[in-house]
């Protein structure tokens, strides 16, 4: 057996020294090495969002929509409740997060790494959608005039913003936009929560102030060299048309006229197309007449220019396709565009123009129809193979009965081999003798009536199914008199409790 070496008391006492030394000094280097892992756990376990490299926040920013990308930038230099604090109705406009100075904060460099990412001049809050239908914008419910006014600090809007569009905010008064006062970049600002729809129910921003916004937008086409070319105004604004607004419809209409505008395709101008400048139908239409029976849903907006790219058009000129003008006006959503940025198409109906979001395709012949009541009778639902298509190219039959159960062509001829693992009983069926349409419950429910003039072919359809109706009868009934039974039992208990009430008394 081999002895421990520092126990062994036979070793030299030089030779134990030198092991002893040794081993001290190897135990000192292990406490030193623990010491040393400890103090990198430490660190690593204090590293923080800020200590990724600038090429992360890059690429994260990247997957984000625009609006969520610049609510990113701003909270990496301070938190929302910093921001939100800051009085920006009472403030001056500033360059890129100088509000922050007063606050004693610096944009991080993460936040600037953010901002040189991209030129940000769109700014499109309607990409807050979560479901990409323009119906819920959970993150836009949440933001205030507050948040817009940071975001639009952070980014330097009025240095660079191009185009603005608010939809979905709608718990802004307005004075957040107040940081684009006097800006000549902007050209587009989309101040409409849905574009002008007909439907009376459309839900747009209650609480967007004109007294508020006005002064912003009148400071823009004020300033020199101003390059604002679409304005789109709520229309609750338009439908009320104060003198305020009129005011302005007449100064912007004449502005567009000043830069004496062009069509894009022919070039012919469209200035002096009109008549009644800044009283009738301008390039602004800033018509107003309160002694009109109906208003013109019209007013307010601008003509010969489409809604996505900005382009002006003539009257005249044709898409060279089909023959229909470059310009054409949808007539649900009266949102105008041109051919190259929305093709539209004709309702198959009514023959009105409609655009490809407001139109209802049927999938079997690809006819367009508009939401109208009239043409939409033309589209119907087959409720067996759960297909809409219209009545052009499709043959519908209906029951005749109360139910109202409507089959396509196809699964009325095929239903007895077909989806018999569904409701198979609201298959429709016509009876040769009476040449009726009913399903097997509205059959039976009409021989029911009078079982002793019923029709022999209506009994031979359903007469798999009739004794199982006739049970199903005898239990419903059944249960009805059950249900009757109690509450009459409930109701003499209830009468006998009054009259014991009224003994006692």
């Amino acid at each position: 057996m081999i002895s421990d070496p520092v126990t062994d008391t036979d070793m030299p006492d030089a030779n134990k020294t030198i092991l002893q030394r040794q081993l001290e000094k190897q135990g000192a280097s292990t406490s030193t090495s623990s010491l040393n892992n400890t103090s990198k756990r430490r660190r690593i376990s204090s590293l923080g969002i800020f200590d990724l490299p600038d090429i992360a926040f890059v690429r994260i920013s990247s997957y984000l929509c625009t609006p969520s990308r610049a609510i990113l930038a701003l909270s990496l230099t301070c938190d929302s409740k910093s921001w939100r604090k800051y009085k920006w109705n009472n403030k001056k406009v500033s360059p890129i997060l100088a509000w922050a100075n007063v606050k004693r904060y610096e944009p991080s460099d993460q936040t600037k790494v953010i901002i040189a990412s991209q030129n940000w001049e769109s700014l499109d809050f309607g990409e807050l959608d979560d479901n990409g239908k323009g119906t819920v914008w959970p993150i836009g419910m949440r933001l205030n005039d507050n948040d817009i006014s940071g975001v639009l600090a952070c980014i330097n809007a009025r240095d660079n913003l191009k185009t603005l569009k608010i939809a979905g905010l709608f718990n802004i008064t307005g004075w957040g936009l107040q940081l684009l006062s006097g800006s000549v970049m902007v050209r587009d600002i989309d101040l409409a929560q849905k574009i002008y729809s007909r439907d009376p129910d459309d839900f747009e921003c209650d609480h967007l102030s004109e007294d508020v916004v006005l002064p912003v937008l009148e400071s823009i086409i004020n300033a020199p060299g101003n390059s604002l070319t679409l304005v789109q105004l709520p229309k609750r604004w338009r439908k009320a048309m104060s003198p305020e607004l009129h005011s302005f419809l007449v100064d912007y209409d004449r502005l567009l006229e000043s830069r004496q505008v062009r069509c894009s395709k022919c070039t012919v101008g469209l200035f002096g197309f009109y008549v009644g400048r800044g009283e009738g139908y301008g390039l602004v239409n800033c018509y107003n007449d309160p002694s009109g029976d109906e208003w013109d849903i019209g007013v307010g907006m601008q003509n010969n220019i489409c809604l996505k790219c900005t382009k002006f058009f003539c009257n005249e000129c044709d898409n060279g396709v089909d023959g229909k003008l470059m310009l054409r006006t949808c007539v649900e959503c009266i949102k105008t565009c041109c051919h190259d940025c929305d093709p539209m198409t004709e309702c198959v109906r009514c023959s009105l123009d409609v655009c490809v979001n407001c139109s209802i395709k049927c999938p079997n012949c690809e006819d367009r129809f508009c939401r109208s009541d009239d043409c939409l009778e033309y589209m119907r639902y087959c409720e067996t193979c759960e297909e809409e298509r219209c009545e052009r190219c499709t043959t519908f039959f209906a029951c005749e009965g109360h139910c109202g159960f409507v089959q396509c062509e196809g699964c009325y001829d095929e239903h007895p081999s077909q989806n018999q693992s569904k409701e198979s009983d609201h298959n429709l069926d016509r009876c040769e003798t009476c040449r009726t349409i009913f399903c097997a419950h509205c059959r039976y429910s009409k021989l029911r009536e009078d079982w002793g003039n019923a029709c022999a072919g209506c009994i031979k359809l359903i007469a798999d199914k009739l004794g199982k109706m006739i049970h199903k009868d005898k239990r419903d009934q059944e249960a009805k008199d059950r249900d009757m039974r109690r509450r009459h039992r409930e109701e003499v208990k209830k009468l006998r409790l009054e009259i014991e009430d009224l003994k006692l008394s």
